[in-house]
């Protein structure tokens, strides 16, 4: 029997969101170092030597590989070949993993663990094939449960999953979720997660939002105050959307508690990216807000003028 005192976590990663897999990897290492821990990365179009880069992020990595074909079989649906195909590696790894863990938790590249996470051991998934978080605060009025018809009224957001492996198996989630996508995947702009809400309707158990809570839940100011406050600090942040805390003109508390992490990894040296070649034009008005309110008025009238200039040019 698997020594349930593990917990085992996974992420799946391309080589474009290595370092950011390591920073969340180190994130939960540190917060986490009296908990014995157990670390799966699955890794698509990877060379070896980051591969071994990234082994020695933490003691007790183990890289897997995912094959070629596994992954390009997505190329084949016009309606999901433009995105990166690597979120679709969470399908199979459970069935990677059985034999190794009964449970483990799967995270996106884009959280950041702030506490002790050995809660989740008592966290009973033996009837369900995961524990989830709720995608919205509104939980009484779920738009995306509505939208997809679910049977729950409730719909999670998967980037985080506590997942019985061997129920995910029996239920057969991976076909499930895979025919979703071949079948209806232009209609789903969520995708994989629309799919897999789809495949375990009413078999999840929803547990508090501290396990995956998006970062935009927080209001501006506890944007740039919520680590100072340890009794209501999540256990796992997620930054969901375009702009991350790796990009460098994301300044604030959220890139601070990255680079702070990130230093810790094999990445330390490489720079902050920059987000301007994916920046669209709201992106530019939420960077002239977020200054305006701090009192950065210059930089705030730079980033809508570069917002006025991109309306301009539609």
């Amino acid at each position: 029997m698997v020594n349930h005192s593990i917990i085992n976590v996974a992420w799946c990663t391309d080589a474009n969101y290595l370092e950011y897999v390591a920073t969340s990897m180190i994130s939960v290492k540190m917060n986490n170092l009296y908990q014995k821990l157990a670390f799966y990365v699955f890794v698509y179009d990877v060379n070896n030597d980051d591969i071994e880069k990234l082994k020695s992020t933490c003691d007790n990595v183990q890289v897997i590989k995912i094959e070629k074909e596994a992954i390009e079989k997505y190329s084949s649906d016009f309606a999901i070949k433009h995105l990166n195909r690597s979120t679709y590696m969470r399908l199979a790894v459970p069935r990677l993993l059985q034999g190794k863990v009964d449970n483990f938790i799967y995270l996106d590249a884009d959280t950041l663990c702030f506490d002790d996470i050995s809660d989740i051991n008592n966290v009973d998934i033996s009837e369900v094939i995961c524990a989830v978080s709720h995608d919205s605060l509104d939980i009484e009025d779920d738009k995306h449960a509505k939208r997809l018809g679910l049977k729950t009224k409730h719909y999670f957001n998967a980037g985080f999953l506590y997942i019985n492996v061997n129920n995910w198996i029996e239920n057969d989630v991976e076909n499930k979720a895979n025919t979703v996508l071949f079948e209806k995947g232009n209609t789903l702009p969520y995708f994989d997660q629309d799919a897999l809400n789809i495949a375990m309707d009413g078999q999840v158990r929803f547990i508090d939002n501290q396990w995956n809570f998006l970062f935009n839940w927080f209001t501006e100011e506890q944007k740039e105050t919520f680590f100072y406050h340890a009794d209501t600090t999540p256990k796992i942040v997620h930054f969901t959307g375009g702009r991350k805390p790796w990009y460098r003109e994301h300044t604030g508390l959220a890139q601070q508690l990255y680079a702070f992490y990130h230093h810790f990894t094999p990445w330390r040296n490489a720079p902050l990216r920059s987000y301007a070649p994916r920046m669209r034009p709201t992106d530019y008005r939420v960077y002239a807000r977020q200054h305006a309110r701090k009192g950065h008025y210059l930089a705030a009238a730079g980033w809508y003028i570069k917002y006025l200039q991109s309306k301009l040019r539609k």
